[in-house]
């Protein structure tokens, strides 16, 4: 097994960008319509190209990390420049309530989100090609990973729980935002360099695999569909995470809207779910290692689903123990699932190595990451469009049935039945350790 400091360190490194990804999901929206004044519609599509800009980046990003070759290694040096440009991006989009008079402030809100979008890039492809070349043990990866997913528990609890309460301990409002983001981008740096010192020393696996052009971008997407494993890895993905953003999306109105609770009550969700979801990683490397990754999917598929489900059941006031047992299944299985699917993704990076005996990791990792980021674009959208067809309205105190129905469906519904199908691509997944070890490796 690696030493505790390679799996902490390159574990902890996550808690950069997911501290950053829950803070910008729940907070900047409602930030620049409130306080730099912009309207919902002009800050939700600046929003959106971002992420678009962000994803077509990620290809690009991961083709140069691996023609990269210092004396940091290949994707270290990233992870320090990345840590620094999304510690300081996020510090500017936070503080852009100083320019809500300028003329400029679409562009200057804009130029904040690409840098932002950049910055997340440069540190999450890098970073994520990482565990392939930290060790090629199949168990190894496992347990490595779940570090990574108990650094996404605490950067959710961060971001989710404790930003808000940043921003009203710093006097909320526009101040109180600023309070925030310098305390949390303080949070970003020492994780990122902690990912990057203490990994100095990690064991990387030296590998004589070949570095071959890949072209265009849509060549390397091309490229990487071919490799069979991965590209079923990409369907458990996005069906997976899809239902997820839908899923995350709809809470706020079944809280507010169905079970008359106030965010506070959601806040106290998230608290139970991430901290369920950090102290189950023991564990789920036991169980997984006991059952192995197909099996140990779908047990954490049955203790998600029968948590979202359950939401159907919700109504005005829901009790205190209602959302503790909810947020309990959903923490342990989504626990089960975040470690399951991101300990795949080396996995099919190794049987690419072996296979072709071309080194592309930065390539796999940087479509891996268009996917996710796609997925959480894809979910909001969705979900906009289904409050939209029962004509929800946010001026109304009380909703149709329709909309009821509708909300009941996004928490509990529509991301069980992605979850479902994405069951289904893992029935097809055929990639475990006798696989590995079977494959010659490539001369």
């Amino acid at each position: 097994m690696l030493p505790f400091k390679t799996k902490f360190g390159w574990g902890i490194g996550t808690l950069t960008v997911s501290l950053m990804f829950q803070a910008n999901g729940l907070l900047l929206l409602v930030y620049l319509t409130d306080y730099v004044n912009m309207q919902a519609a002009t800050a939700g599509l600046l929003i959106g190209l971002s992420k678009i800009y962000d994803a077509l980046t990620d290809p690009v990003m991961g083709r140069i990390t691996d023609r990269t070759n210092t004396r940091w290694g290949k994707r270290r040096p990233y992870v320090f420049i990345g840590t620094l440009l999304c510690a300081l991006s996020f510090l500017f989009l936070f503080n852009l309530a100083l320019f809500s008079e300028s003329e400029n402030i679409i562009l200057i809100t804009l130029f904040a989100l690409i840098l932002n979008a950049t910055g997340y890039t440069i540190f999450n492809v890098p970073y994520l090609a990482m565990p392939s070349e930290i060790t090629d043990d199949y168990d190894a990866r496992t347990d490595l990973m779940s570090y990574r997913v108990m650094a996404v528990a605490a950067g959710q609890l961060g971001g989710s729980a404790l930003g808000p309460a940043l921003v009203v301990y710093f006097g909320s409002g526009a101040t109180g935002h600023t309070g925030m983001s310098m305390s949390l981008a303080l949070i970003m740096v020492m994780a990122g360099f902690a990912c990057f010192w203490m990994t100095k020393d990690a064991p990387f696996v030296k590998t004589t695999a070949e570095r071959k052009d890949e072209g265009s971008f849509f060549k390397q997407f091309k490229t990487a569909f071919r490799v069979k494993p991965f590209a079923i890895l990409l369907g458990i993905k996005i069906t997976q995470l899809t239902g997820f953003a839908v899923f995350l999306g709809s809470l706020p109105y079944l809280f507010t809207r169905i079970m008359d609770l106030s965010y506070n009550y959601l806040g106290f969700y998230f608290l139970i779910q991430g901290s369920v979801m950090f102290i189950s990683q023991p564990l789920w490397v036991k169980i997984v290692n006991s059952i192995g990754k197909k099996n140990g999917y779908y047990l954490a598929s049955l203790s998600w689903g029968l948590g979202a489900l359950s939401w159907i059941l919700a109504s005005s006031g829901e009790s205190d123990l209602g959302i503790i047992l909810r947020g309990c299944f959903l923490g342990f299985g989504a626990g089960g699932l975040l470690l399951v699917g991101q300990s795949m993704l080396p996995d099919t990076m190794q049987y690419d190595k072996k296979t072709t005996g071309q080194n592309r990791e930065g390539i796999l990792a940087g479509v891996y990451t268009t996917v996710e980021k796609l997925s959480f674009a894809i979910g909001p959208s969705i979900l906009g469009i289904m409050l939209g067809m029962v004509g929800y309205d946010a001026l109304l105190t009380s909703q149709s049935d329709s909309v009821i129905k509708m909300v009941y469906f996004a928490a509990g519904g529509f991301p069980v039945i992605a979850l479902m199908v994405s069951c289904f691509f893992i029935m097809i997944y055929n990639i475990d350790q006798k696989t590995l070890k079977e494959e010659e490796e490539y001369e």
